[in-house]
C-alpha cells in the first residue's frame, strides 16, 4: 500500500488544482456579492438600517460557521463537506433571484453564511494534507494567489454583469461556478480523499480548540490584527476617495493593483524560499509593508494628491499581503497535525473574519470623529498593522515536528 508521503508526492496535480478552483468559486462567491447585496436588497424595498443587516448577516453566520466547519472537517472528512457545501452555496445563491422581500433576502445570507463557511477552511486544510512540508509555502502562496485573482475579477464582472443583464443573471453565475467547482472535487475525489487523514476523526473528539489557540497564539493574533488592517482599508480608502470625489474608476484601480501585486508576491519563488525557513520574519515583513502602504494611502489630503496616495498605498498593502498571508497559512498548516487541521483553518477563518468587521467598523467610527476625508481611519489601521509586527517576532519557535 502507498504510504501517505508516497501519495503526497505523486498525488496528481489537478487533483490539488481541483481544489484550488473551488477556493476560487468560494471567494468569487464572496466578493461578487461585495457590490450588489446592498444595491439589491434597496430594490427589494428594504431601509437602510436593514440593508445594513442584510450585508452583515452573511459575516455573522460565516463567522460561527468557520469554527463549527473546522470541527466537522475533521471528524467526517474535508472532501464531503466541500462538494455538500459547494452545492449547498450554489442553491442558496440561486435562490437569492427569488428573493420577494426583504425579510426572505435576510433569512438567505444567514443561510448562505453557514453553507460556505466549509470552503476557505477545507480547501486550506486538504491542501495541507496533500503538500509535503517542503512544499506548503509554495503551494499556500499559490491558494492565495487565487484568492487574489478572484478579488481582481469578481467584483468588475459583477458591476458589468448587473448593468447589462440584471442581479439574477449574477446570481445564476455565481451559483454555475460554484456547481462546476463543486463537480470538479467530487469527480476527483477518489485521489482527494486518500490524502485524508483516517485518525483525525477520532482524534477529533478529544483535542480542543484552546488547544489549538495556544499552540497557534502568535499566527492567529498576527492574522487577527493584519484582517483588522484589512478592514480599514476596504471601508476607509473607498470612503476617503468617495469623500474627496474621485472618480469610482481610480477606487476600480487601486484594488485592482493590491491584488495583482498580492497575487505577483505569492506566486513568486521569494515567498516560498523565505517562509519555509522562518515564518517570522516573512510575517513581519508583510505587516510593515500593510502599515506603510495605509500610511502611504492615508496621506492624501486633496485631490491631487490622493489618486497616486491611493494607488501607491494600495500597491505597498498588495506587497505586504502576498508576503504575510502564505507565511501564516502554511504555518498553520505546519503546526496543526491532519487530525486537527480542519479546526486550525476553522479558527483562522473565524478570527479573519471577526477582524475584518473590526476593521470596518474602526474606520467608521474614526471616520465620523475625524472626517472620512482625512485618512485617518488608514492611518489607524496603519498603527494596529506596526503594532502587530511584535506577535511574530516575540515568538519563541516551538521544536518543528515531524512532518504531516
Amino acid at each position: 500500500m502507498q504510504s501517505e508521503q508516497q501519495f503526497r508526492d505523486s498525488a496528481p496535480g489537478w487533483g490539488l488544482w481541483s481544489l484550488r478552483f473551488l477556493l476560487f468559486a468560494s471567494f468569487f462567491d464572496l466578493f461578487i456579492q461585495y457590490p450588489i447585496a446592498a444595491p439589491y436588497a434597496s430594490t427589494l424595498g428594504a431601509s437602510p438600517s436593514l440593508v445594513g443587516a442584510i450585508v452583515a448577516a452573511y459575516s455573522a453566520t460565516n463567522l460561527l460557521g468557520n469554527i463549527a466547519a473546522g470541527v466537522a472537517l475533521d471528524r467526517f472528512g474535508r472532501t464531503p463537506l466541500l462538494v455538500a457545501g459547494a452545492l449547498g452555496t450554489a442553491l442558496v445563491v440561486a435562490a437569492y433571484a427569488l428573493a420577494q422581500t426583504p425579510a426572505q433576502l435576510l433569512g438567505l445570507r444567514l443561510l448562505h453564511g453557514v453553507t460556505v463557511a466549509a470552503l476557505a477552511p477545507g480547501t486550506f486544510a486538504l491542501s495541507g494534507d496533500l503538500t509535503p512540508v517542503e512544499r506548503r509555502a509554495r503551494a499556500m502562496g499559490e491558494n492565495g494567489a487565487v484568492i487574489a485573482l478572484a478579488a481582481i475579477v469578481a467584483p468588475a464582472l459583477a458591476g458589468i454583469v448587473q448593468e447589462r443583464a440584471g442581479f439574477t443573471t449574477v446570481f445564476l453565475l455565481d451559483a454555475l461556478v460554484l456547481v462546476l467547482a463543486g463537480s470538479l472535487v467530487f469527480i476527483t475525489g477518489r485521489f482527494l480523499r486518500r490524502a485524508e487523514p483516517e485518525e483525525g476523526r477520532l482524534a477529533a473528539r478529544s483535542v480542543g480548540a484552546m488547544a489549538i489557540l495556544r499552540s497557534l497564539a502568535a499566527p492567529y493574533g498576527t492574522v487577527l490584527l493584519f484582517a483588522v488592517a484589512l478592514g480599514t482599508f476596504v471601508t476607509g480608502l473607498p470612503e476617503q476617495l468617495h469623500a474627496l470625489g474621485v472618480a469610482p474608476a481610480v477606487r476600480g484601480a487601486a484594488f485592482s493593483t493590491y491584488g495583482l501585486v498580492a497575487a505577483a508576491v505569492m506566486i513568486s519563488p521569494l515567498v516560498s524560499r523565505s517562509t519555509r525557513h522562518d515564518w517570522r520574519l516573512e510575517a513581519a515583513v508583510g505587516l510593515l509593508s500593510i502599515a506603510a502602504g495605509l500610511g502611504i494611502a492615508g496621506a492624501g489630503s486633496s485631490v491631487s494628491t490622493v489618486e497616486r496616495a491611493a494607488l501607491v498605498g494600495a500597491a505597498v498593502f498588495g506587497l505586504g499581503f502576498g508576503f504575510l498571508f502564505p507565511a501564516l497559512t502554511a504555518e498553520v498548516a505546519r503546526r496543526a497535525d491532519a487530525a486537527r487541521r480542519g479546526r486550525a483553518f476553522g479558527l483562522f477563518y473565524a478570527l479573519y473574519s471577526l477582524g475584518v468587521i473590526g476593521g470596518s467598523l474602526v474606520a467608521g467610527w474614526v471616520g465620523e470623529r475625524a472626517g472620512s476625508a482625512s485618512g485617518w481611519p488608514l492611518l489607524v489601521g496603519g498603527l494596529l498593522a506596526a503594532f502587530g509586527v511584535v506577535l511574530p517576532l516575540s515568538e519563541r519557535l516551538p521544536r518543528r515536528p515531524s512532518r504531516a
